[in-house]
């Protein structure tokens, strides 16, 4: 009888694995998705239209500490709402000022929305605290994008990664940070994420702005079926955790200058060091399951093949694939320098997808003129920053891989700005003439006088070399 029932148990379980795989690996690999018949691309590099003056303004936010204190006092001078939506809410003391800054605003009567990947925060312990004391306060909500659904594995591969924070429909940071310790960390912290945001203004109410059109986007995906509410009922017992963990979140904002170097109430204009620009838009995936029409990737394809003079490229990793590169034709793309940096064997806190770069590596030295990796042993590179003919500059949460391209959910800022596309390629040069290595067309490094090789443990060596040929195989999934 036990042998029988566990064969039927064995038998069940295989059953569920296969249609895991199915749905999660193989219908993925051979389902195309349908193109837009109506998608073009959002701007011309070599459009001299100047009748439409732009309202909007931009700030670069790249400092760790800066982006984060930005974030904080931002949500206190917060008046009337707060939307955020982010990939992933880490646990720590950075967490926990940004959850007593949110109850501190809804407190004030400001109205609240958080918006996060659903299988990535769903086992979160202390979001799961914040969670019921969320559900019982009448100016927060919170929502989980595709949460775990066992028995819809077709869905585990839509993840959201969208990353948008928008103050009183005023004012909007666009960027790939999540939140979290490690990327607003101070100067010299282990682990730390490089990363770069940017602040988007406009000091006049214009239809033309392109705060409407984010607005607009985020109210989409909140309002979306695959958007649920993170908690549906609650008990005594749950009420009274979140209300313990409100009152822990509130307290750390109240000795804050105990647990955070930079002053939080203290005003900072942080506007002061805005740029103008030509034009401004959001960019962003389409909703839909399985493998999405790849609406980002086919902009970037476009002004690639429009660019003549420069592309300045910066991703943690690129894994481009057969699929990705079906949408690029080689006989359009003439442009005189082609610049890349990326992460290190080194640097990479991300073995899997590193390692899906690593089977590509030889083929992207062959394909820029310039390959960098970054050499920082305790500190990574997760900015995606993009520039062409130092005019159009991209900045957000598409990396050059699979998954952001047809997989996940990803915002972009496009901005059309000669000014702020100098000042960029100026900071992200300072990382590669200060942190960073070109590889050679051999693999190896070119030596620099005033940067040294990182070492990789020779454990992660061998880990990244194993996994690359397997990663190969499945770098659809990446």
């Amino acid at each position: 009888m036990i042998g029988h029932s566990l064969k039927t148990i064995m038998v069940f379980v295989g059953v569920y694995l296969l249609y895991i795989v199915i749905s999660c690996v193989i219908v993925p690999y051979f389902y195309h998705p349908k193109a837009d018949p109506f998608w073009k691309p959002t701007t011309k590099l070599n459009q001299n239209d100047k009748k439409v003056v732009s309202p909007d303004k931009v700030v670069l936010l790249q400092d760790r500490e800066d982006s984060g204190l930005a974030r904080l006092q931002l949500i206190k001078n917060a008046k009337a709402s707060v939307d955020i939506s982010t990939y992933a809410i880490q646990k720590g003391p950075y967490a926990d000022l940004f959850f007593g800054c949110l109850f501190d605003a809804a407190n004030r009567g400001v109205k609240v929305r958080l918006l996060l990947d659903g299988i990535v925060n769903q086992f979160n312990k202390d979001l799961r605290l914040y969670s019921y004391a969320i559900f019982t306060h009448p100016n927060i909500k919170l929502k989980y994008y595709e949460p775990l659904h066992l028995g819809k594995p077709w869905t585990w591969n839509n993840r959201f990664h969208d990353k948008l924070f928008i103050i009183d429909s005023e004012l909007a940071i666009v960027g790939g940070r999540n939140i979290g310790d490690k990327y607003f960390s101070a100067a010299g912290t282990k682990g730390a994420s490089n990363d770069r945001d940017v602040i988007v203004f406009t000091e006049e109410q214009k239809d033309t702005s392109v705060l409407k059109k984010i607005d607009d986007y985020y109210q989409y995906v909140w309002e979306h079926p695959f958007s649920k509410n993170a908690v549906k009922k609650i008990s005594h017992r749950k009420i009274q955790l979140g209300k313990e963990k409100e009152e822990e979140a509130m307290d750390l904002l109240t000795h804050a200058k105990d647990v955070y170097p930079l002053p939080i109430d203290k005003a900072i204009d942080w506007k002061k060091d805005a740029y103008s620009t030509d034009k401004v838009f959001l960019l962003h995936n389409p909703h839909q399951r399985v493998n999405k029409d790849p609406l980002i990737w086919k902009e970037l394809i476009s002004l690639t093949e429009q660019s003549t003079k420069s592309i300045y490229l910066e991703s943690p990793y690129i894994v481009p694939t057969k699929k990705m590169l079906e949408y690029v034709k080689p006989e359009k793309i003439k442009v005189d320098h082609w610049k890349v940096l990326t992460n290190s064997a080194a640097s990479t806190p991300n073995m899997v997808a590193f390692s899906g770069y690593w089977s590509n590596r030889h083929s992207i030295i062959n394909w820029v003129d310039e390959l960098f990796e970054y050499q920082e042993k305790t500190e990574s590179l997760h900015g995606k920053t993009y520039i062409f003919d130092e005019k159009i500059s991209l900045i957000g949460s598409y990396n050059v891989d699979a998954r952001s391209t047809f997989l996940n959910t990803e915002t972009m800022l496009l901005i059309d700005s000669e000014e702020f596309a100098h000042f960029l390629q100026k900071e992200l040069n300072k990382t590669v003439d200060n942190h960073s290595l070109q590889v050679s067309e051999d693999g190896s490094y070119k030596a620099k006088e005033d940067v040294e090789q990182a070492d990789v443990a020779f454990w992660k060596r061998i880990a990244i070399k194993t996994l690359a040929p397997i990663i190969k195989l499945f770098a659809f999934l990446v």
